[in-house]
This record gives C-alpha cells, sequence and structure tokens, in this order.
C-alpha cells in the first residue's frame, strides 16, 4: 500500500511555528536547515520600524502567505496591545496562516481570505497543485489566462475596511502593489503609516507617485523592496535606515 504524505507540515522556527509546504522553493528547507526565514534579512529590516511603533498599533500584511512575517510582527507588538490584519488569496496559504496564528496563541492577528486592491471586485485565482515543487509566493492575479482551472476570490479596499488607524502597511502582491496604494489613499493622508511595499515589478516611480502629496521619503531596501517613510515618524523615532534614498 502507499502512503501519501501530507503537503503542509509544521516547521519551528526562532520566530514560532509555521505550516509550510514542504514542495515550496525556498520557504521548508531554509526554516529546517537555518530555523530562519528565507526573507530573514528584509524580516529584520521590518521588526526594526514595527518595534518602535505605539501602544495599539495596527499592521496591514497585504500578501501574507503562510505569514513569515505576519507572525514575527504580531509576537512583536503584542505586548503593546497591537495587531496584525494579514490579507491572503490562496485558500490553502490562508489556513496554513490561520494554523500558525493558533500555534503560536497570537490572538492579535487577524487573517483574512481577501485580496487589497483600488475597488471591490471578485478576481479569478488560478488553482495550484500544492503537491508540486515551484514558488507559491509568486502567483500573481494580474495578465491571468483565462482557460485555466480557478476559483473565486474577493479582492477590497483597505480605505473601506473599517480599520481605526494605520501605523505599518506592507504589500508584497505580484503586481497590484498600486491598486493596493490607490486603495489605501484615505488610509495614507489620515495616518500615515510607515509603508515597505515590493517595487521589482512596477518599479519604483510609480509607487512614489501614489503619495503624492504626502511628506515622505523613500529608501531601497534591497533589489526588491522599497521603505515609504513618513517624514513626521521618521523624524520622531531613531531609526537608523540603511536603505539608499530614492
Amino acid at each position: 500500500m502507499t502512503q501519501s504524505v501530507n503537503h503542509f507540515t509544521v516547521i519551528e522556527s526562532v520566530y514560532g511555528r509555521f505550516i509550510v509546504n514542504r514542495h515550496c522553493s525556498f520557504q521548508a528547507e531554509h526554516l529546517i536547515k537555518t530555523g530562519l526565514p528565507h526573507i530573514d534579512s528584509e524580516l529584520r529590516g521590518i521588526l526594526a520600524i514595527v518595534e518602535t511603533l505605539p501602544h495599539d498599533c495596527v499592521v496591514v500584511d497585504a500578501g501574507a502567505n503562510i505569514g513569515l512575517i505576519s507572525i514575527p510582527i504580531a509576537q512583536a507588538i503584542k505586548k503593546n496591545a497591537g495587531v496584525v490584519h494579514a490579507f491572503e488569496v490562496q485558500r490553502m496559504m490562508h489556513y496554513a496562516l490561520c494554523g500558525a496564528a493558533a500555534l503560536n496563541d497570537l490572538t492579535n492577528l487577524f487573517a483574512h481570505h481577501l485580496g487589497l486592491g483600488a475597488r471591490s471586485e471578485s478576481r479569478k485565482l488560478p488553482l495550484l497543485d500544492y503537491g508540486q515543487s515551484q514558488d507559491f509566493g509568486t502567483l500573481s492575479l494580474v495578465d491571468q489566462e483565462m482557460d485555466v482551472p480557478s476559483e473565486p476570490v474577493g479582492i477590497v479596499p483597505l480605505d473601506a475596511f473599517g480599520l481605526p488607524r494605520l501605523d505599518f502597511l506592507k504589500v508584497d502582491v505580484e503586481g497590484m502593489e498600486l491598486d493596493v496604494l490607490r486603495g489605501s489613499r484615505r488610509m495614507l493622508e489620515s495616518f500615515e503609516p510607515w509603508c515597505w511595499v515590493e517595487y521589482w515589478i512596477t518599479g519604483s516611480d510609480p509607487i512614489k507617485q501614489q503619495f503624492e502629496g504626502l511628506a515622505y521619503e523613500f529608501y531601497r531596501m534591497d533589489q526588491f523592496n522599497m521603505l515609504c517613510a513618513p517624514k513626521l515618524r521618521l523624524g520622531n523615532s531613531s531609526i537608523r535606515i540603511s536603505g539608499e534614498q530614492i
């Protein structure tokens, strides 16, 4: 009798427990061998800012995947009554994120099976084979093939989500970064959050344009991500930003 092995498994790390697809490129092997996520340098840059956020802070993770960033952030701000709202469109990755939140007792992490965008709509999400080796973090809702198996997923603007405040916004949504920022404009104007945005697909200039009229500075943190730093928060903090100013 052939016995199958589950595609998802629990892996311990220095940041707690994650539920990981054993076939996912980068994630499982790096966690097992090092106890660290493969994006640990990015995560440390984010945590350096998050750890300075005020009491009752609100963090939004757009494109949370299994929670490699959401889980450590929630742990870091839990003592200050901070909360994380994590948005993930892949249903199985959303389940993994929810499971990890429970395993780590993170009652301050709210996982949403939704995507963030410029307006409320439904999009077709391609169905992946989670038993085949691939990078599950690169799934995109942009320029999709119409004849592939799919399921619907809801997209909402952050402005319509009813959050009481916003202190930090992380955006990694495979080409929909501008849509997320457009749908967050009122939140950006009202609260001037730190924004950590993946830029390698859209480019840094279009992202900077979404902050037109707002007091922000921009830094290239690595080959994938840029930091959009509100001048008021930057001036009131002791954070030393290592990235190149754009």
